[in-house]
């Protein structure tokens, strides 16, 4: 038995969320491995947050662009399916081909932040792979990493056989080029040549101080991709079959960025500034918008409103996706940069979230930090943003920085309260989120050597900007501090971390970016019990001591850092307010306060007044089955933009398409006989059927479709018989299986237990059952829907073999076909209610 048929009988049906890992995504490449270097790509985060990564999408394409590579993708898996996994002894497979990780050539972590090295550690364990390069033989993949916490790898060095500094576009497939040239020679060779490739680092060559050991290069610099050509990006990406974290196309307008921010890692390890042209971006978003059928694009880069005529690119987008009803949304913007032109293009089809980030309450400190705009700069932007219809927006702070006081927290107060203000000047409830980070000295920065606050203080100051601004309409949201001092020890920490690491691993901790998964406790024992001073861990480094990253080199030097630092320290005494409160200023105008009368939303008059109502009857392989009813609806909601049909859409600041479905199909089922009926602006045209079949994806297909005229009720309501069909092998004992059929239908009652909000009933099932039967070698089933009571084909079958229910939630079980039977028994197929 093949792993994937093992697969879907003991892991699939018993996880949480199985589309996490059954792949099958349009977009996915499957190739034959002979003859090509096998390479998995290893997220180690949830596949909600990692398939949403525009980096992972981008280095896909890339290496399956190029015939002599395959890459697959991995990413962790949640607490309940490691349990599975480990009780089944089964191995960390690839969504692609379910094939064990242990068997590619290399294997590669995107590692974005600190808090998921324990997660590295859990997909090797579970790989099969051994946890220290050390231990590893030539049967081993090469295990590679990659990503901006690496920029500082010495606290994994001994769990990483090689690390790559840098964008990986290139520097990828020259690594996996040389393992193709050198995949017969000892593992120690291969990693000599790797060494070779400029930007790669390999620790096994040097000391636990960053010292090379013979003739490895004394510093490693990070690789610069000079410009970002226009075929490192998809033109069909992959799409997610469940929801992910963010539900949209990501189009990458620009890296680096120009703000140069004292405390920010991101702004020295992507510089310089790399802009890509607009007509390449525009190229991008059609054809990708084409092949996915997202409705929201998001323009990606670290400061999307610094991109050089962002107002023209983001309103040449809005005009085009504008009959599509696709939106576009920013990243999160600087006050000041944000023009009423740029909002009115982003707002054109519905306003999605929007984020400022004034990082620090004072202009003091925001100078401090390389911030240099006053508050009034908020106060503008938000302003804008009201008088364009928005409702919420998103501040953003940091606590903690260095040189921060009591007047720069009653600083960020006094923000958020002037921002809510100039909300009420305008119509509708508002709605502030607030989110407030605490300061993390990160390599690579000036402020790299600065210490961290306690953490009593750090909650000191959370807690009095919260206690100063009691607003109903005001939410606070603010990182773990435990973890922000967990990611400040590591993210500056050298090899000595590897044992903690290790242990804490070993004590079920996983996902601690994730608070309801965190475990300070743990993680602060085994740093102790390893010897880590953990005061000393968040404490200021002197500028006399070799930081552990030292052989590091990306960007400005670390005498130019000091430097930096050192001019930042004498700027705080040269203070000088340059910008004048605006309160004090004379002919300021006064805020209005209260609500004016709401905004009715026009209606569009340009569409066609007669309307359409078709529906169609479509069904899905054992590719979808674990797609969950949401998920169904968005795959068909993304079809219809793909197909670019006159779909209706509701009124108002978010409109959606009028969609209505029958009754959900369970997840791990397959059907035939699923229900959707869609309204139309125009009259329905024939090419619109076959344009709709068209762009459903292979196994998710139309199998009939009709104009519906005088619809009253909707098909949940009306249909009441539902056809179910199961093959025989999934059946431990079929021999007495129609004498059983027999004798169940002969029974009067057949009660079952259902868990309903928390509440579990006894119900009896038996009215619902109305016909099984066996025929060639398959059970078939016909079972009440709907209100006038229901039967789950697992309870029958529970009913039927005397296993319990929960052993049966695996079966493969295939709805065939609803209808309504009505009063005289005469039976209405779902197409002609």
């Amino acid at each position: 038995m093949g792993i994937r048929s093992v697969l879907e009988k003991k892991f699939f049906p018993f996880v949480v969320k199985p589309g996490r890992y059954a792949g099958g995504e349009e977009g996915q490449v499957v190739k034959d491995p002979a003859d090509r270097v096998c390479y998995l790509h290893a997220f180690p985060d949830k596949y909600e947050l990692g398939q949403s990564y525009l980096g992972l999408q981008t280095l896909y394409h890339v290496l399956n662009s190029d015939d002599r590579f395959v890459c697959e993708r991995a990413f962790a898996v949640d607490n309940d399916a490691e349990e599975i996994l480990r009780r089944e002894n089964l191995p960390l497979f690839s969504l692609e081909t379910s094939r064990p990780a242990r068997e590619f050539d290399a294997v590669g972590f995107t590692v974005t932040y600190e808090l998921i090295f324990t997660n590295i550690l859990a997909m090797l364990d579970l790989a099969g792979i051994p946890l220290r390069s050390s231990d590893r033989t030539d049967d081993d993949p090469i295990i590679m990493a990659g990503g901006p916490a690496v920029f500082n790898p010495e606290p994994m060095a001994e769990f990483i056989d090689l690390f790559f500094i840098g964008d990986a576009e290139e520097g990828l497939p020259e690594m996996l080029a040389v393992i193709a040239e050198t995949k017969e020679l000892p593992r120690a060779e291969k990693l000599r040549a790797l060494s070779k490739v400029s930007a790669v680092y390999i620790p096994s060559l040097y000391d636990a101080d960053g010292n090379p050991i013979g003739d490895a290069p004394e510093e490693i610099h990070a690789r610069l991709l000079p410009q970002l050509k226009a075929e490192y990006y998809p033109e069909q990406p992959i799409v997610p079959l469940i929801e992910t974290v963010h539900a949209h196309l990501g189009i990458e307008i620009m890296r680096g960025c120009p703000q140069g921010c004292r405390f920010c890692q991101a702004g020295p390890i992507y510089r310089p500034i790399r802009v890509r042209p607009q007509n390449e971006i525009m190229r991008q978003i059609e054809t990708q918008v084409a092949a996915s059928g997202f409705d929201e694009i998001a323009l990606v880069s670290l400061s999307s409103s610094d991109y050089p005529d962002i107002e023209n690119l983001a309103g040449n987008a809005a005009r085009r996706l504008k009959n599509s009803r696709v939106s576009i949304s920013l990243s999160s913007l600087k006050p000041g940069t944000i023009s009423p032109e740029l909002l009115e293009a982003v707002s054109t089809v519905r306003k999605s979230g929007l984020t400022l980030a004034p990082e620090a309450g004072s202009e003091r400190l925001r100078l401090f930090i390389r911030k240099d705009f006053p508050d009034e700069a908020v106060y503008d932007t938000a302003r804008i943003a009201f008088s364009k219809g928005w409702t919420t927006i998103k501040l953003y702070f940091m606590v903690g920085l260095p040189t921060e006081t009591d007047e720069d927290l009653l600083g960020i107060v006094n923000i958020i309260r002037n921002v809510y203000d100039i909300g009420c000047e305008y119509p509708g409830r508002k709605t502030i989120n607030v989110t407030l980070s605490p300061f993390v000295p990160k390599p690579h920065t000036p402020f790299q050597w600065d210490s961290m606050d306690a953490p009593e203080e750090l909650l000191r100051k959370v807690q009095f900007i919260r206690r100063n601004n009691r607003i109903k309409a005001v939410n606070f949201k603010y990182h773990t501090i435990e973890s922000a001092i967990l990611a400040g020890i590591l993210g500056r920490g050298d090899r000595r971390l590897a044992d903690a690491i290790e242990a804490v691993f070993k004590r079920g901790c996983r996902f601690d970016g994730w608070s309801e998964d965190f475990k300070p406790d743990v993680w602060f024992e085994e740093l102790k019990n390893a010897g880590v001073d953990i005061e000393a861990g968040r404490g200021a480094i002197p500028f006399s001591r070799r930081l552990p990253w030292a052989h590091i080199r990306k960007g400005q030097s670390v005498e130019h850092l000091q430097q930096e630092r050192q001019r930042t320290s004498a700027q705080l005494k040269e203070f000088v307010p340059r910008f004048q409160d605006p309160a004090k200023a004379e002919g300021a105008p006064t805020p209005q306060y209260g609500r004016t009368r709401k905004k009715v939303p026009t209606r569009d008059t340009g569409a066609a007044p007669t309307k359409n109502l078709l529906r169609i009857r479509w069904g899905k392989v054992d590719r979808f089955r674990y797609m969950s009813h949401l998920d169904n609806i968005r795959l068909i909601e993304r079809v219809i933009r793909k197909a670019k049909l006159p779909v209706a859409y509701s009124q108002g600041f978010n409109p959606s398409m009028k969609l209505s479905f029958g009754p959900p199909l369970p997840l791990g089922f397959t059907s035939e006989s699923e229900f959707a009926d869609i309204t139309f602006e125009s009259n329905l045209l024939p090419y619109m059927v076959e344009k709709l079949k068209e762009s459903m994806p292979l196994g998710f297909d139309i199998l009939d479709a009709r104009v519906v005229f005088g619809k009253k009720k909707s098909l949940s309501a009306q249909l009441n018989r539902v056809d179910y069909k199961l093959s025989y092998r999934w059946l431990e004992d079929t021999q007495d299986l129609p004498s059983k059929i027999e004798q169940l239908l002969a029974r009067e009652s057949i009660e079952v237990e259902r868990l309903r909000k928390e509440e579990t009933k006894t119900l009896d099932i038996r009215p619902a059952i109305y016909d099984l039967s066996i025929e060639e070698e398959v059970v078939y089933m016909c079972l009440g829907i709907g209100e006038g009571g229901y039967a789950k084909p697992s309870e029958v079958v529970a009913a039927l073999t005397g296993l319990p229910e929960a052993t049966l939630a695996g079966m493969p079980f295939h709805r065939k076909n609803m209808y309504h039977i009505d009063s005289e028994g005469e039976r209405v197929e779902a197409l002609e209610l």
